[in-house]
């Protein structure tokens, strides 16, 4: 083991500074943003957990920045990710972004800003989930009650 291995500072840093994102993004979950304050977060569009719309994923193929505002919704903090539905094109898809993604936040209401250095270990991204998005379009929602009429024996083939 070398010396600057047993003690990185530059990871304990790290981690210290995710957790203020961390904090915010936890208060701002249950409180809302008050008194004019507004998140800008920018993040590695290419790293493992990521979960965006793949059109995003085209145009911003290495970094993209949110804005979160006025119009988001289903914030939450896990100890890895965050979560929120944001509007894109005039549609609401949820996104996923790992901590470990970030590449800057900052909240210009109090002149705060963060920045990071993400590094993508060399593992590949093993069961990395399938794409989430989520639109207002509810054409595609399934009644329970009409799932549960197709898929329930007729009294006739009952034994």
């Amino acid at each position: 083991m070398r010396n600057n291995d047993y003690l990185n500072y530059n990871a304990m840093l790290d981690n210290a500074l995710l957790s203020v994102v961390k904090n915010a993004l936890e208060q701002t979950s249950v409180n809302g943003l008050l008194d004019g304050h507004y998140f800008y977060i920018s993040f590695k569009t290419n790293m493992c957990g990521v979960i965006v719309p793949e059109f995003l994923r085209k145009q911003y193929p290495d970094t993209l920045t949110i804005v979160i505002q006025h119009e988001y919704s289903n914030l939450s903090v896990s100890e890895k990710e965050f979560g929120v539905t944001l509007s894109f094109n005039n549609h609401n898809y949820h996104i996923i972004v790992p901590f470990n993604s970030l590449v800057a936040f900052s909240d210009p209401e109090v002149n705060f800003s963060l920045s990071f250095n993400p590094v993508e270990e060399n593992a590949v991204c093993e069961n990395e989930e399938p794409e989430l998005s989520y639109t207002d379009d509810d054409s595609n929602i399934i009644s329970m009650s009409d799932f549960m009429k197709k898929n329930s024996p007729n009294d006739d083939d009952v034994a």
